[in-house]
């Protein structure tokens, strides 16, 4: 079903990738990760017609943690299972090490590179050009990591209450990913491709599923945010990266700065590749998670975003299109406002860099 509203830092080691495969599978569902990509980093809104549709085969057009998880075994496993499918040729090849050769020689160029990482070094976000004009038109596009809790909605409200509304509009289904959203022969992909050829976009926000922006940057969520990028810049728009939050407790024996390293790294090359602007949210949870630890970003099952985590999230996007510092924005979400105004705050950070 979809909805379209148009730890201890430990590094696993070549001799248990198999082992990974297997467990970050069962654990992560919808946002699952198989095993770090082999790519060598460097450094109010609009409805379509076909999310009514599934407004009215859901009410709400939420799900609940269980019918998510139900949700994304149907629709999302295939790209999982072929994640993990494809590891059987490295497995064997490295199965023989023994691991005094595993901790000496076996490590991959992501694990030096995601020890390397810091959330709190400054990132050189790229600026709109041009820059935000008069109520722009913005579109996202992502799975359950953008439509729990609304999150363009959250966005929108934050513009609309700092000065500046906008018209947002999302296309959003469970599980998928980018290259599904670019696939003009899927059901929801040819609703993306249709909205991109039809309209003029100011700004469109590609959040990955997951698992590809974990372990397949380069071979799929590259070349996904590529083919929508050109379709996006063809519409007259400028491409955003929405990069996503490791879960809580990270994914088996990885812990969640190991896998949100991953994740940063992976995000921060796909932008430079695409010339892209880059959203820096699962960045965010880290430097939040360290200043304002009493915060509760993720959501009971431990993958989603809480609702401080929606808002967090908006406030970022706030300040990357709008180049403008989101403190003191009066629209809270309804959270209490020391809470909002912390989260203002690590969002106003990314400005300052």
């Amino acid at each position: 079903m979809h909805t379209v509203k148009q730890k201890n830092n430990r590094r696993p080691k070549t001799y248990l990738k198999n082992i990974l495969c297997l467990v970050l599978a069962a654990v992560l569902f919808l946002a699952g990760c198989s095993s770090p990509s082999s790519w060598n980093k460097n450094a109010a809104s609009g409805r379509t017609n076909a999310q009514n549709s599934e407004d009215n085969s859901s009410n709400s057009g939420k799900l609940s943690s269980d019918e998510k998880s139900e949700q994304d075994s149907s629709n999302g496993q295939s790209g999982e299972d072929s994640d993990s499918d494809g590891q059987s040729d490295e497995d064997s090849s490295s199965g023989g090490q023994s691991s005094e050769n595993s901790d000496s020689d076996g490590q991959s160029s992501e694990d030096s590179n995601s020890e390397e990482f810091s959330f709190s070094q400054p990132l050189a976000l790229k600026a709109p050009e041009p820059a935000a004009g008069e109520n722009p038109h913005i579109l996202f596009v992502g799975n359950s990591h953008t439509y729990t809790n609304d999150l363009p909605v959250i966005f929108s409200e934050i513009a609309g209450a700092m000065g500046h509304p906008a018209d947002v509009q999302e296309i959003t289904a469970g599980a998928y990913t980018l290259t599904q959203f670019a696939d003009e022969t899927d059901e929801v992909g040819s609703v993306v491709n249709q909205r991109l050829t039809d309209e003029t976009w100011d700004f469109v926000i590609l959040q990955e599923n997951t698992n590809d922006a974990f372990s397949a940057a380069e071979e799929a969520m590259l070349p996904a945010a590529s083919s929508l990028d050109e379709k996006i810049r063809a519409a007259g728009g400028q491409t955003g990266i929405l990069m996503t939050w490791t879960p809580k407790d990270g994914a088996g024996i990885m812990d969640r700065e190991y896998v949100q390293s991953i994740l940063a790294q992976n995000a921060i090359a796909v932008s430079e590749r695409l010339d892209s602007l880059l959203i820096p949210g699962g960045v965010g949870f880290m430097r939040c998670l360290e200043q304002y630890p009493q915060i509760e970003l993720w959501d009971e099952d431990g993958m989603h975003p809480s609702l401080e985590g929606s808002y967090l999230a908006g406030c970022i996007a706030y300040a990357v299109i709008f180049r403008e510092s989101p403190a003191g924005c009066s629209y809270t979400a309804e959270l209490n406002a020391e809470t909002a105004a912390q989260l203002q705050e690590v969002a106003a950070g990314f400005l300052a860099e």
